[in-house]
């Protein structure tokens, strides 16, 4: 039986700066909706079903098995479907590494999670894919956008709808360290350093398309040398497809890089957002956040500036430059950042702590780069890792918020908010 819990659609008002343009106001339309989960839920995903809704997809386990499922809402916060997208014995289930979901142009829906290639290699997994042609009643064959087969990692995966019927994945590819991985004694998921052997063969950012039968086309390598285990993001404006990710220098430099993929088919050689200097020997599991809104770009991530974190923004296009400001500071500030298109500008939200737990924090950025003071957005029960990464989808006038809540006893739940300007 699956555990009831009520899951409150909060009232917001976002303070918006004197100078920023009026059509950014929120106003506040509270509503509440029922979820009824297993005993570990989480991992939360968001995305906009345009002039429906939001559809919700999170994870659950129940002994060795796991599971992936869905929640369509509508823009008053009113469950109108539900279902399961598959479960297995053989995923793998991590707090980082998260299943998602995406709909296309012509309305499909996409989704993925992670599975095991290899039973006794824990680093070792594979993407795999699913398409539903009628909102989640049914779904297609499993396939992967990969087709290397060796036993290392792929994951950390966005997805992009391109053409009315096609979807872009991008993820990070372990391929070259293929000799080594089989060979990894057994241990835990990503921690500080991730489990990737970055120092026998260097994580890479790949992207590949699928077509409405779920061929893989147009596979390329866009980065041959990542951090292993940070997020990545991307998005569309009506010039092109920009991917946004850490990048990782011969010296261990560890700073935000993004590529663009251009009208003419090209992709563009990866550059910094900002040059922050972030020398770190390890994957510090903190990826960077991407948004669009018609031409403009909004990238989010966190660096660390001598002992303490610094939350991290900048505006800017596609062949452009981008302009950086600094969102917040000090040590509260933990990252693990989502951003989405509000209004004529942005929404950005983080994870800091208040008073020895998480703290889910939330800003309004216009088109000019100034934001909004800081709301706290919720102070979840979860603790640490169980926290996971809060999501956000927009409308534009419409938000819904994601994250995980522990309900006691080692359970967790995914919780909801909603935002209406």
């Amino acid at each position: 039986m699956g555990q009831l819990f009520w899951c409150c659609l909060v009232a917001l008002s976002l303070a918006i700066p004197a100078r920023a343009d009026e059509s950014s106001r929120a106003a506040s339309m509270p509503a509440r909706l029922v979820f009824a989960t297993g005993p570990i839920a989480g991992q939360p995903s968001v995305a906009l079903e345009p002039g429906r809704g939001f559809i919700v997809s999170w994870q659950e386990t129940h002994g060795a098995e796991a599971s992936l499922h869905f929640a369509a809402v509508d823009f008053s916060g009113r469950e109108t479907a539900r279902g399961v997208i598959a479960r297995g014995r053989d995923w793998f289930v991590n707090w980082a590494d998260v299943p998602g979901l995406a709909v296309l142009d012509n309305g499909d829906w996409v989704a993925f999670w992670l599975r095991r290639s290899v039973v006794d290699a824990p680093e070792a997994y594979d993407i795999r894919l699913v398409r539903s042609r009628d909102r989640g009643r049914s779904w297609s064959a499993p396939v992967s956008p990969h087709r290397d087969g060796t036993p290392t990692q792929h994951g950390f995966v966005s997805l992009l709808p391109e053409g009315r019927d096609r979807v872009r994945v991008f993820w990070l590819d372990g391929r070259l360290a293929a000799a080594t991985v089989a060979g990894e004694a057994q241990g835990g998921g990503h921690d500080v350093h991730g489990a990737h052997d970055e120092e026998a063969a260097p994580m890479t950012l790949r992207t590949a398309v699928l077509d409405r039968r779920g061929e893989p086309h147009d596979e390329a390598l866009l980065d041959a040398r990542t951090c292993s285990c940070c997020q990545t993001d991307a998005a569309r404006t009506d010039t092109g497809t920009t991917i946004v990710y850490r990048d990782r220098s011969d010296d261990e430099i560890r700073d935000i890089a993004f590529t663009t993929r251009g009208r003419d088919g090209r992709w563009s050689a990866p550059a910094l957002v900002h040059v922050d200097g972030w020398h770190i020997e390890g994957c510090p599991v903190n990826g960077p956040a991407l948004a669009a809104n018609g031409a403009r770009l909004l990238v989010v991530w966190p660096t660390l500036v001598g002992q303490g974190f610094e939350l991290r923004y900048a505006l800017g296009e596609p062949a452009g430059e981008f302009a950086t400001s600094v969102l917040a500071t000090g040590a509260p500030v933990s990252g693990r950042v989502d951003a989405a298109a509000w209004g004529e500008g942005f929404l950005a939200t983080w994870v800091s702590r208040a008073r020895d737990r998480p703290a889910f924090e939330y800003v309004a950025i216009d088109m000019a780069g100034r934001a909004s003071a800081p709301r706290t957005l919720v102070e979840p029960t979860a603790k640490g890792r169980a926290a996971g990464f809060p999501r956000l989808a927009s409308s534009g006038d419409v938000a819904l918020f994601a994250w995980t809540e522990s309900s006691g006893e080692g359970a967790t739940n995914v919780a909801l908010a909603l935002l209406k300007r």
